[in-house]
C-alpha cells in the first residue's frame, strides 16, 4: 500500500507547486525537492525489504559471487542518476541534468570494467 501514499502525496504536491508558482514560482522547486526526499522516505522501507531478499540470494550463490555486488552498484547507480537528473529538469536545469546523467554513465563503465576484463579473459581462454 505504499503506493498509495505516494501517489497521494504526489498529488498534495503538485496541487501545491501550482498553487505557489503564481506567487512564489521558486518556491516550486523547494516543494517538489522537498516532495521527493519524502518519497525516497516513504520507499526506505521497501528497500529495506528488497536488500533482505538480495543478501539471501546472494549467501546461495556458488558461481558469480564476483559479479554480484558490480550488478548491485550499477544498478544504484542508475537509479541515483536517473532520480538526479529528473530532479534537476524539474528545476529547469536541462544542462545540469544532462551531465549527472553522463556522470552516471562514465562512473557505471568504471565499475563494469572487471567484468569487461573477466570475459575478455574468458574468451582469451576458450580461443
Amino acid at each position: 500500500m505504499e503506493i498509495l501514499k505516494i501517489a497521494a502525496l504526489a498529488l498534495c504536491a503538485v496541487m501545491l507547486i501550482v498553487l505557489v508558482k503564481n506567487y512564489k514560482p521558486e518556491f516550486g522547486v523547494f516543494t517538489a525537492i522537498a516532495c521527493s526526499v519524502l518519497i525516497l522516505y516513504f520507499l526506505a522501507d521497501s528497500l529495506k525489504y528488497a536488500f533482505a531478499y538480495m543478501s539471501q540470494l546472494y549467501g546461495q550463490l556458488s558461481l558469480g559471487k564476483a559479479y554480484f555486488p558490480v550488478i548491485i552498484k550499477v544498478l544504484a547507480i542508475a537509479y541515483i542518476t536517473e532520480f538526479t537528473s529528473q530532479l534537476c529538469r524539474d528545476a529547469g536545469e536541462g544542462s545540469i541534468a544532462s551531465k549527472v546523467e553522463l556522470a552516471g554513465k562514465v562512473i557505471i563503465f568504471c565499475v563494469a570494467v572487471p567484468v569487461f576484463i573477466s570475459i575478455l579473459e574468458l574468451v582469451e581462454l576458450l580461443l
